[in-house]
Formats: structure tokens, C-alpha cells, sequence
């Protein structure tokens, strides 16, 4: 307590706890003794009793009150109890006990607060502590005042001494029911899910304690002394911050005593642990979590990032000089069904060359080697495979050696010697220079401490694909037979991982302490797959096949053609017979699937420099050009951007952008074509195919955002929503925000926007709107839920007049670690496209369900994890069918895909205005898909 607190309680006596006193002195009785009350002990004052302290606070005053109450009650309830009313009165005006005196413990019941308040009358109110207090502890209907002197010996010091006192009221927590929303349509399957059932022994959980030393203990070191004194009575599982206590069993009372011995004064200090509560399953999953990685650490994997990998079975790749290591995924939570571990294989590719390997190569290519080396190191992970650590490169220190010293227990020493001496290893190359990364240490209750680490680059190993490796066809197609893991092995792996847990006695140990174990085998449910779609197209309509691609339908009709009078296509004069042949086949393709297009404006440019295109495109823009074609030589972010910002920001041209490379094999040119004229049709207007929607005033929206990582705070939300009944036609809006702008105000205002469009188009609001809403981690469901649907919901009432539709927002995952794989016949595959799981797995307080909408020929399907944050009364079976519907309805792919189409179009558009235009669009494009 500080000496500003004390002199203001102890010396004025001028609160409402001294006014109290008063009162109960003047309204004494005859004969009854005066009420004196000494003040609660405090560790800053002086304990030895002294006259001239004041009267203490509202909560001594009102024990004192109630004291005396059951002094006059026993008195005149009867002869047998006269004779005890001076000892009880005596026991009253016991100060109350405090953290430096634990051998007094004092216990209060009063019938009810209400009582209290009646008693005081006009004097002003008692403490608010005081009156929480009894109400939390639902003291009982007897006033009684209880002191018990606790007499302990130094020779039982390890022996625990119970007393009946709360030091805090323990929190009851009140489980709610899980969400269950489960759809009905579809044929049923078995399915495994990679999820593990995490058994809780019932006896046992995670008992959350308040420890507390008397006297005070202020260093966080001797407090963990102090406790670990008795570690044969708490056992080996148990955790410590200093201040709360984590056991898996609880004590017999609610607060134990244990004494103890001062490691440096052998003072005896008296350690009381009061039980708070017995958390939740969802309160502790971040301590189950840390239960796994040590699970991991033990059967000796080492960690990168947030995963764990075991390097004693690397596969080895040569040739590529690449090594894999194998590992896990693993994350425990709690689900519809209760407690599980999640877990899916994982790979971390790490390159058999060293960092002083690339510098080599960087230095013969000449030029500015220091300017080069750090453009491509700087960002970088290595691993250091002497103690098998990751770092980041922060720097590249040109002017130290490993001949360099620095200061090792007070002495200077050199690179070379100190990785002698540690591990044996020397240093071949005492020329090359340091790596430098900046270590942030986290310390408890301070700013993280920076720490400087120097590597030496022949020992560091770079880690992870560049951009070199990823363009490489050979070498990807070769790392993919070793990641891209088949079913059958994918769940073999995850049985692999629960014996090696289950059969290591150290491992499961750490489980079973804490009352856990894990189940022998994977999870097995019950799936349902939907029916297939059926295509629509002009003139035709079919089923789609079990792979749900339908490419080769496509060649001779389409939904709704364009017709193109006039446009250019733009090339560099070496290029001649490349763009004359592509017009020819476009002119080909596209007539035959109904799309008219005229001959363009044949345009040459000298040279292939970004200005060239840029100035020549710009002199050929006019009033009635409908389309810009551009053909470049090579592949250049700077030009592409540059065309790009020019067509859609500055004018309002649909523009379609062509790598010379892509289109100059005479055997593949047709197909890829074809694919282009598609693609062309759709930034004009047009629309490809359809599915049946059966509700005709349904909107769906799709929202993603794209964050810019080279200016900070900068991030473009793209925003699209359909305005007809079929789903088909679109409206989009791209914003850029700067750092401090509310996303929901941007949200909003699209919102607005696509409503009246729609209006315009319909002459009337949808009566429904779903919302898919990409973007949004587990985290930040909470936000969306509260903020961002609610301003999606005030949108209705700015608009004249005020509409009322049912508006359900579903946020849509797709980077989840949960596999699903179909089981039947012995046999573990992919489920088929169509499969929805909504139970078990699911999460415990959301509506959610899992879907695989995509076909794939090699690995493991991925599934989409849709979480709706709003329900605007939509059935699960209606919601999981139009989710399913949206994810054919991409039209740069005659196919599924993961999200559903407004989705990917909103991330398009987010990503091409982010990435490249960096300006808002022009709003006549609004009305097209000009960003696919």
C-alpha cells in the first residue's frame, strides 16, 4: 500500500466507515461494551497496536454491526448461551485477518444483504466489496463470527493445514448446449475425419488456484522455491506463473496451507493455495495445446514456425538438392462432440545448399554483389543444423569475419573459436561475412528484449521455395509426389502419429497426468453427399460428371454471347505471325460458340518497352473501342500493371492481356484459345453457363480484402453481389482504404450500391441475401458477427423506402487443417465432390458445416469450412445446396472450385487492384467481370 492510501485511511478517519462507527457508538445500549476497532494489519505499516490509529473502513464496520447483532440476539434468546456472550463478543473485535497474518481466520454469514442495508438505515451505504462478497459466497441465514488459532510446528512443514475460509468466491461456470444445425439432403457415406477423440478421465481436469505467501514473497524466483518445497504432495504435473497454480486433481478443502522455508533467510513463510475454479474444456485450450508440443518435442521433432518436423526421416531429393522433412499438424479444440486433436501431415522442404554456396554464385555473375545478396537473402529462413534452429537473415554483415570476436563470459572470443568449442565444427571459409538476425525474447510483464545473433553462412541452410524453384516444372512435378500424400497414406500417417503418442511411456505420461489419453483411432462419421448440378446453357443443358468439369461442353455454345465490332490487338513487331495466327483462331473459336467478333485493329510497336505500349494504347483509345488485346513478349509486373492501371482506371476499356510464350505452340493454340474467347465474353458482358436457383429474389454477395504488404495500413476490398435471378450477372466494387478506416463504413457503402443496382436492374429489393465472406480468421468471427453484419443490417434503413430481407452473412475458410476422406470397402479415397459434414466435428458455438466441391487427381481434397456469423432463417439444407450451386458458377473455369463464385471473384478483383491499378476502377466496368 502506498503512503498516500494509508495517511488518507488511517489518519483522517473522516470516510464512511468512521460515520458508521459512530452511529454504532451513539446508539449503544446501557452496559454494552464500546465498539473498538483495530485496522487490518498492512505490511507497509507497523504491526505492533498503537492508540492513535484510526477506525478502519465500511467492510470493519459492518462486521463489528453484525457482530453485536448476534451478541444482543444470544443474550435474550437464551440462559444456556449468557455465558458465552463475552467470549463471543471478545472474538468479535478480532481484527480481520490479513495476508501477514494467516494463523486467524475469520468467517462471516449474514442472512442477506438486504438485512445489512436495513440495519445501517440512513447511514451512507456499505462498502460494494462487502456486500459482493456475501452475495457471492450466498452466506446463510445465521449471523455467526468464528476465530480459530492454527497452531503449527517447523518439523510439519510439508504437511498441508485446511481452512474454512474462501479467499475469493470460486467461479461456477455454466456450459451451454452446442449449436447443432444438420441438414438431411443427399445420399449418406462413411467418412473419417483427421480428428482424434481426446478422452477426459473423469476425476481429474485443470483446477485453477490462487497461491499466496505470508509474509509476501515479491521475487517470482523464490515464490517457485517456496512452492516446489512440497512437490511430493502437488506430484509432477503442475503448473506455475508465480501467481496462479494449475493441478489436475483438487484439494479435499477450498483453501490449503502448506509452510515453508525462505531459501535465503529460512524465515518461515506460510503458502496458501485457495481454489478459483475448475476451468471449461474451452478455457483451456491453449494448455492442452502446449501439452501436444511438448508431445512433439518428446518423440523429437523439432520445431519450425509453429509446426513440428522430425529430421531423422528426411527424404532426400538429390538431383533437385532439396531435402524434405515429414511432420505434423496438430491443434486441440473443443467441437460439437467435445474435446479432439486435430492432426494432418505437413512437409518442410529445405535445400541442401548452404547460404555461403548462393553467395559464391552471386559473386561470379559480377555486378553489385552486396546490392544483389541482399535483395535475395534479406527475408530468408535458414536452419542451422548443428542444434537444428531457425533464423530469419535481418542483415548481411560485410564488414565481420568469422574471425571477428565478440564477448563470451566477459572475454572476447572469435566465431571460430567459439564454434570449436561448443560443437566441434570448423570454420573452413575465415573470409566470408556474418548473417545477422534479430532474436525478440518475450519477457513476462516487460517489453520484448531484442537480441543480436551472428551466423556463420556456410552453417546456415536455406529453407523453403523461391521463385526460381517454384517456375521450375521438373522440380515441382518431383516435390509433389513426395508432399501431395494420397488418403490411404494420409490416414496411415495419423495412426502412426497416435501409437508413437500412445505407445512412448513419456509421452503419454504427459497426457495422463492430466487425466488425458487419446483414442486408438481416427474419427469415423456420417457424411452425405449432394446430387449433382445440372449445366445450363443456350441451347442445351447437362449433368455434370463425377470429376465436375465440363470443359469439353463448352466448345460450340455458351449462355448469353457478345458481339464485338471493334478492337485492337497490340503486338511488337517480331511478332508477327504469332498475333496473326491467334486472331485467326479466336475469329474461329469464337464464332462457333455463338460470340461475334469482328477483325481487330492489327497495332505494331517497335519495341517492347513498358512507355511503347502505354503511349500507343492510350492514342488508340477512342469512344467506340470495345476491347484492348495486347500480346507481350515476356513476362513484366511493371508493364502488365501499367496497361492495366491505363485501360480500367484511367479509361473504362475491357482489356485482355497474353504472353507471347503461352500462345506460340501451334498444337496447344486452339484449346487456350478457347479458354481466352470465354474469358473475353465475360469482360464484355456476357455470361458462360447456369445452374437451376430455384428462389428468384435471392442476392448473393461475395467480400474479400486485400491487405498490401509494401505500405502498411493499405489494404482494397472487393465487393461483388448478382443482380438477376439466375445468378449470373454481376456488380462489383473495388475501395481502397488507408490505414484508420473503419472496413464495415467501406463495406457499407458497396452494399448501398449494389442494392439500388439491383433495384435498377429488377424494379424491386431481393427478399433474400446471403453474404459469403472471405478473409476472416477464428479470431476475428466474434467482429464480424457484431460489427460488421450489424452495418450490413442498417444498410436496409438508409434506403427509401426502409426494406426488411432476410440477410444471412457465412464466413468462408479454405486454409483449415481438416481432411475428410471417403471410406468404403476397405479402401480410403477422396469423398466425391458434393460432400457436406455438419456434426461432430463442427465447432461448439457456431452453425458450421464442412464441404468438398472440388474433383483432383493427385493428394488429398481439401474441404471449405463455412461458418455462418448471421442467420437470417435460412434451412441448412437450402444454405449447404446454394453454397454448393455458387462453387460451378466461376467462370474462369468450367468446373468447381473451392469458395463459391462470388468469393473468388471479390479476391480478383481485391488482388488486381491491390497488386497492380492501385487506383479505383472506373464505375462503367462495375457492371462487368473485367478483373478475371
Amino acid at each position: 500500500m502506498s503512503e498516500q492510501g494509508v495517511g488518507r485511511g488511517r489518519n483522517v478517519a473522516g470516510g464512511r466507515g468512521a460515520r458508521l462507527l459512530a452511529a454504532l457508538e451513539a446508539s449503544r445500549r446501557p452496559g454494552e461494551p464500546s465498539v473498538v476497532v483495530e485496522p487490518p494489519l498492512d505490511p507497509t505499516v507497523s504491526s505492533e497496536p498503537s492508540a492513535s490509529r484510526a477506525p478502519a473502513g465500511r467492510g470493519s464496520a459492518l462486521i463489528q454491526l453484525l457482530a453485536r447483532r448476534r451478541v444482543i440476539g444470544s443474550a435474550t434468546s437464551s440462559p444456556e448461551t449468557a455465558s458465552t456472550t463475552a467470549q463471543i463478543s471478545s472474538s468479535a473485535l478480532t481484527p480481520a485477518p490479513t495476508p501477514t497474518s494467516p494463523s486467524v481466520v475469520s468467517q462471516v454469514s449474514v442472512e442477506s444483504t438486504s438485512q445489512v442495508t436495513s440495519v445501517v438505515g440512513n447511514i451512507n451505504p456499505v462498502g460494494r466489496g462487502a456486500i459482493a462478497r456475501m452475495q457471492s459466497l450466498k452466506l446463510s441465514s445465521t449471523t455467526e463470527v468464528v476465530t480459530k488459532q492454527i497452531q503449527v510446528q517447523e518439523q510439519q512443514k510439508s504437511q498441508a493445514v485446511t481452512e474454512k475460509v474462501y479467499a475469493k468466491p470460486i467461479l461456477i461456470h455454466q456450459e451451454n448446449a452446442p449449436i447443432t444445425k444438420k441438414g438431411e439432403m443427399g445420399n449418406k457415406i462413411n467418412v473419417i475425419a483427421n480428428y482424434v477423440r481426446v478422452d477426459i478421465d473423469p476425476g481429474k481436469g485443470i483446477y485453477e488456484y490462487e497461491v499466496s505467501f505470508s509474509p509476501s514473497v515479491d521475487s517470482k524466483q523464490i515464490r517457485f522455491e517456496l512452492l516446489n518445497q512440497h512437490r511430493e504432495v502437488l506430484g509432477p504435473a503442475k503448473t506455475f506463473d508465480g501467481v496462479t497454480l494449475y493441478l489436475p486433481y483438487q484439494f479435499e478443502n477450498t483453501v490449503t496451507s502448506f509452510q515453508s522455508s525462505h531459501p535465503a533467510t529460512n524465515e518461515a513463510v506460510t503458502v496458501n493455495i485457495a481454489l478459483r475454479q475448475k476451468r471449461r474444456a474451452a478455457d483451456s485450450i491453449h494448455f492442452y495445446n502446449v501439452l501436444i508440443r511438448k508431445i512433439a518435442r518428446i518423440l523429437g521433432m523439432v520445431q519450425m514456425n509453429r509446426n513440428y518436423f522430425n529430421p531423422n526421416s528426411p527424404i532426400i531429393m538429390p538431383v533437385e538438392k532439396l531435402e524434405v522433412w515429414p511432420g505434423y499438424v496438430t491443434a486441440i479444440n473443443e467441437f460439437e462432440d467435445g474435446l479432439m486433436l486435430c492432426c494432418d501431415v505437413s512437409f518442410r522442404v529445405l535445400r541442401t545448399t548452404t547460404v555461403l554456396d548462393e553467395l559464391v554464385e552471386m559473386s561470379k555473375k559480377g555486378g553489385y554483389f552486396h546490392q544483389t545478396a541482399q535483395d535475395v537473402l534479406i527475408g530468408l529462413s535458414v536452419l542451422t543444423r548443428y542444434n537444428n534452429r531457425m533464423y530469419r537473415i535481418d542483415e548481411i554483415l560485410f564488414d565481420k569475419n568469422p574471425k571477428s570476436t565478440f564477448e563470451c563470459q566477459g572475454e572476447p572470443m572469435s566465431y571460430v573459436d567459439y564454434y570449436k568449442k561448443q560443437y566441434n565444427i570448423d570454420i573452413k571459409d575465415k573470409g566470408q561475412p556474418m548473417l545477422l538476425n534479430r532474436l525478440k525474447k518475450k519477457m513476462q510483464g516487460k517489453e520484448d528484449e531484442t537480441v543480436l545473433v551472428c551466423l556463420v553462412p556456410e552453417l546456415c541452410y536455406l529453407t523453403g521455395l523461391d521463385d526460381r524453384l517454384r517456375n521450375n516444372f521438373t522440380i515441382m512435378r518431383s516435390l509433389a509426389t513426395h508432399t501431395k500424400v494420397a488418403p490411404m497414406a494420409r490416414v496411415k500417417a495419423l495412426a502412426n502419429y497416435i501409437d508413437s503418442v500412445n505407445n512412448n511411456e513419456k509421452a503419454s505420461s504427459v497426457l495422463s497426468q492430466w487425466g488425458l489419453s487419446l483414442a486408438p483411432m481416427p474419427l469415423s462419421i456420417e457424411g452425405r453427399v449432394l446430387e449433382p448440378e445440372r449445366i445450363y446453357l443456350s441451347k442445351s443443358s447437362f449433368p455434370t460428371n463425377p470429376q465436375c468439369d465440363w470443359t469439353r461442353n463448352l466448345g460450340n455454345d455458351v449462355l448469353v454471347a457478345v458481339k464485338i465490332d471493334s478492337w485492337i490487338l497490340v503486338y511488337i513487331e517480331r511478332e508477327l505471325n504469332i498475333a496473326q495466327d491467334f486472331s485467326k483462331t479466336l475469329l474461329d473459336v469464337a464464332s462457333k460458340m455463338g460470340i461475334r467478333i469482328n477483325p481487330p485493329k492489327m497495332v505494331v510497336l517497335p519495341n517492347d518497352r513498358t512507355d511503347t505500349y502505354v503511349n500507343r494504347i492510350r492514342d488508340e483509345i477512342n469512344s467506340s473501342l470495345q476491347l484492348v488485346v495486347a500480346i507481350f513478349p515476356t513476362s513484366r509486373d511493371d508493364r502488365y500493371a501499367a496497361v492495366k492501371t491505363l485501360c480500367t482506371a484511367q479509361f473504362a476499356v475491357p482489356s485482355q492481356m497474353i504472353n507471347s510464350k503461352t500462345i506460340s505452340n501451334p498444337t496447344k493454340l486452339r484449346s487456350i484459345v478457347q479458354k481466352i474467347a470465354l474469358q473475353i465474353n465475360c469482360k464484355m458482358g456476357g455470361e458462360l453457363w447456369a445452374v437451376s436457383i430455384p428462389t428468384k429474389t435471392l442476392m448473393v454477395c461475395g467480400v474479400d480484402v486485400y491487405h498490401d504488404p509494401t505500405r502498411r495500413g493499405q489494404s482494397v476490398v472487393g465487393f461483388v453481389a448478382s443482380v438477376n435471378p439466375g445468378l449470373t450477372r454481376w456488380f462489383s466494387r473495388a475501395k481502397c482504404q488507408g490505414p484508420g478506416v473503419e472496413l464495415v463504413d467501406t463495406l457499407k457503402i458497396c452494399f448501398l450500391e449494389s442494392l439500388k443496382k439491383y433495384y435498377e436492374i429488377n424494379h424491386d429489393y431481393p427478399k433474400q441475401i446471403v453474404l459469403f465472406r472471405d478473409g476472416v480468421g477464428d479470431g476475428q468471427l466474434q467482429f464480424a458477427a457484431a460489427h460488421e453484419a450489424t452495418q450490413f443490417l442498417s444498410a436496409f434503413q438508409s434506403l427509401v423506402p426502409p426494406i426488411e430481407p432476410k440477410f444471412t452473412m457465412v464466413v468462408v475458410q479454405k486454409r483449415i487443417n481438416t481432411r475428410l476422406f471417403h471410406s468404403a470397402r476397405d479402401t480410403i479415397n477422396n469423398p466425391p465432390p458434393g460432400t457436406v459434414v455438419d456434426h461432430t466435428v463442427t465447432r461448439r458455438d457456431w452453425w458450421d458445416f464442412f464441404l468438398v466441391s472440388q474433383f483432383v487427381t493427385q493428394g488429398t481434397v481439401s474441404p471449405t469450412h463455412f461458418i455462418v456469423v448471421h442467420d437470417g432463417g435460412m434451412k441448412p439444407d437450402n444454405l449447404q445446396k446454394l453454397a454448393y450451386k455458387m462453387t460451378h458458377m466461376y467462370y474462369n473455369w468450367p468446373g468447381t472450385i473451392r469458395v463459391p463464385a462470388p468469393c473468388q471473384y471479390a479476391h480478383k478483383l481485391a488482388y488486381l487492384v491491390g497488386e497492380n491499378i492501385r487506383k479505383e476502377p472506373q464505375h462503367q466496368l462495375s457492371n462487368r467481370l473485367y478483373f478475371l
